[in-house]
């Protein structure tokens, strides 16, 4: 019995460990961009990153900041609204198609699930899908096309449905009894009971919206609808892309660097620190939605 307590002790500590050395790799890359986005663009040429900034300095956010073209702000813009639109709609969406293939009754169920797992394992190719999505759908440079392609991910949707199918069948029978019809059963008892669930979806599409770079390479030609990931591309294809977009006034001292890899790192924690802020409110709700509609299948 000691050994095997001995041994228990050994394996926890041995998975703490391994667990906070996790968390350091995780953190490194964003304590190096935080002090980077801090440093004077001299000394990251001359001394690499590091930990804490080299010669500590606002100039960079200045620079960022101070865009007379507006093109940070309208970044802002399309990012935010993109992100809170498509969530809305793409939770809609994959909340109704979950809770269609979870009824028992219905017939065209286990059809419509296979029509979804089918999308996982096979799909059109690229050029088939830019003609579907410019051709006929005309999403290219609207707002409608960096978010209507996302509308709906499989996977969320099957955590969703694991989800209603966690829900005993006795409430909703007993709401049929009473002579409540499906739809009334779906506003009033699934999406009441499946808070957790929901939150959860919605923050796994509200990181995809606002971190997706590939609709705007892919669809957009108007820098109007340029987000905040598609600048980010832009700046590291090409480095001198913030310069020529940002207050060339700022530039007239000739004693001055343009940051330009520290403005790399600026929009970086400009771009991640709102989810980052976000996270820790909507942890428990993130851990308990998986823990929860991995129950059954």
């Amino acid at each position: 019995m000691m050994s095997e307590t001995f041994r228990d002790r050994v394996v926890l500590s041995l998975m703490k460990f391994l667990l906070f050395a996790l968390a350091i790799v995780c953190l490194l890359p964003i304590v190096l961009a935080i002090s980077a986005s801090f440093s004077s663009e001299t000394a990251i040429a001359m001394n690499g990153f590091s930990l804490w900034p080299r010669d500590p300095t606002l100039e960079t956010y200045r620079f960022i900041l101070s865009d007379k073209l507006g093109v940070i702000a309208k970044a802002y813009g399309v990012t935010i609204f993109v992100t809170l639109v498509g969530t809305i709609i793409s939770v809609a969406v994959t909340t109704c198609y979950a809770y269609a293939i979870s009824v028992n009754h219905f017939k065209n169920g286990n059809r419509l699930a296979f029509f979804a797992y089918f999308t996982i394992l096979f799909n059109g190719g690229m050029l088939p899908w830019y003609i579907l999505t410019t051709k006929y759908y005309h999403l290219n440079d609207t707002l409608t096309g960096l978010f209507v392609p996302y509308l709906m991910n499989v996977f969320f949707m099957y955590l969703q449905r694991n989800y209603f199918k966690s829900i005993p069948a006795e409430i909703t029978e007993s709401a049929q009894i009473d002579g409540a019809g499906y739809f009334r059963i779906f506003l009033t008892i699934m999406v009441p009971l499946s808070k957790v669930s929901l939150v959860t979806i919605s923050l796994f599409y509200a990181v995809q919206y606002w971190n997706d770079f590939y609709l705007p390479l892919m669809l957009t030609s108007d820098k109007d609808l340029y987000t905040l990931q598609y600048m980010i591309y832009n700046m590291l294809s090409n480095i001198a892309y913030l310069a020529t977009s940002s207050d060339k006034s700022m530039l007239t001292n000739a004693n001055l660097v343009p940051p330009l890899e520290t403005a790399k790192m600026a929009m970086t924690c400009l771009t991640i620190g709102p989810i980052v802020l976000l996270f820790p409110f909507l942890q428990k709700y993130f851990v308990k939605g998986i823990l929860i509609g991995s129950v059954k299948g």
